[in-house]
Order: C-alpha cells, then structure tokens, then sequence
C-alpha cells in the first residue's frame, strides 16, 4: 500500500506553495521533508494527510483517492501530527490517549482489553506511563508533544505523518523517538516525517524529499542527499559534513 502525493499543486491565501509536487512513501519506507522554511513542508504533508485540499493533481491511498474515503476509515490508515497544538488542556493525558482509538470503535462502543493493551503499550514506548494522570495543561511543550506522537501510535495507523516531532523535545528524547520511527519502519508502518535538524533524518535513513521553492528538488536515499552541493543547493548556505565514526555523517552549518 502506498500514500502518494501526485504533480500537486496548492495554493494558500492566494500564493502558489506547491507546484506540481510528486511523492510517494510505502508502507516500512521512512521519508524525512527537509527544506528551508516556507518552501512547503508542511503544506505538503498536510495535503497528504487529507487535511488541505489540491489545486489540481491528486493524492491517492492504495490507488484511490482520499476524497473518497470517511474521516473515520481515513484515521485507520494515516494519523498526523503538527508541530505544536494545545488543545485538550483540560484533559488527562490517560484521556487522550483513549480517544485515539475512535477510529477503531462503535461510537458508543466502550474500549475492551485489546485498546486497553494498545494504550499501554504505546504510553510505555513514548514514556508517557508517570504522567498518565496528568493534564495536558501541566505538562511541558515537550512532553506534550510526546503525548501527540502516543496518541498517533495508538491510532495504529498504516501511515505515520509527523511535523518536527522532535523540536520541542529533549536531547534524550530525541534518541528515544529516532529509535522508536525506526522500529515502526521495520515493522512495517510508513513513516514521514519533516525535520529541520539534518542529523534527525540521517540517523532515521531511509529517504529525503527535498523541497525549494515549492519545487521538489531531491528524492533519494539520505546518503545521497547529504553532499555540499545539494544541501548549498537547497538551503543557500554552507555546510560542513564530517565523519561520526559510525556509518553516518554529521551534518553542520559554517559559521
């Protein structure tokens, strides 16, 4: 099953953002967005998530297109996360966590033992189980956005769209969460994700999708995207890439 994004164009408040954008991921495929700020990130992968409507071209599911298909049967394949978001305040993060099982259940259905499991076993994989109690509104905009990223794992989706999943978290964390895409890669699911911190998208691997301008500019292994001129090319600005040590390189900005 594949999540496609088809020559896509998209305009928002009168500026053309994306122009006849092409991208495609499968499922156990991890692609990382990368680009300058305003070149359309975001703008792309919330028209892949079906939640921002194309000018022209199309975005299919499994060869149909999204426009088809309810928002309950579209939650059961794709679950997105935006860079930030502060609703729920009010809410208990065991709460929140429990409602993204609607797309799996009669709306007036009560969770049984399996989403009790599935719960459990995603607050434990985000390291959500101290704060379960909690509300939203006492937590850091950190583990706020662990809480997201739990919740759009319990949804149990096909295809896992994050916006900067790691910007607001620790150092720490950022490992943990690198480690955990990549396991929800190999075990299958379609994982895409838009970073900013280009040591984010080399230690997932995978794919890069470079955009400039609106304008796909790269798509291809991560390797192959980390080389001085592409990134000079997409960023305009100078990069220095050294060697980690391991088997992937460190990328950062001359100063």
């Amino acid at each position: 099953m594949a999540l496609s994004a088809e020559s896509v164009r998209v305009e928002r408040l009168g500026r053309m953002v994306l122009r006849d954008v092409s991208l495609s991921i499968q499922e156990g495929e991890s692609v990382c967005i990368v680009g300058p700020n305003g070149a359309g990130k975001s703008t792309l992968m919330l028209a892949m998530a079906g939640l921002l409507p194309v000018q022209s071209g199309r975005v299919i599911l499994d060869a149909q297109p999204l426009s088809g298909r309810s928002r309950r049967e579209l939650a059961r394949q794709v679950a997105y996360v935006p860079q930030s978001y502060d609703g729920y305040a009010g809410f208990r993060v065991a709460d929140v966590l429990a409602s993204a099982r609607f797309a799996h259940l009669h709306p007036l259905a009560e969770h049984g033992d399996a989403d009790e499991r599935v719960i459990a076993k995603e607050a434990r994989a985000c390291e959500l189980e101290p704060l379960m109690g909690r509300t939203l509104g006492t937590l850091s905009a950190g583990e706020r956005q662990k809480v997201w990223i739990a919740s759009a794992l319990v949804q149990e989706p096909r295809f896992l769209l994050l916006d900067e999943p790691t910007s607001a978290l620790d150092a720490k964390y950022v490992v943990t969460m690198v480690r955990l895409l990549r396991a929800e890669r190999e075990q299958g699911r379609a994982v895409l994700v838009i970073c900013h911190d280009l040591n984010v998208a080399a230690a997932l691997g995978g794919r890069v999708a470079a955009l400039r301008d609106g304008t796909m500019i790269y798509d291809g292994p991560v390797e192959g995207f980390l080389t001085r001129d592409l990134l000079e090319g997409v960023f305009s600005a100078k990069f220095r890439i050294y060697a980690s040590g391991g088997d992937r390189p460190f990328v950062a900005p001359e100063c």
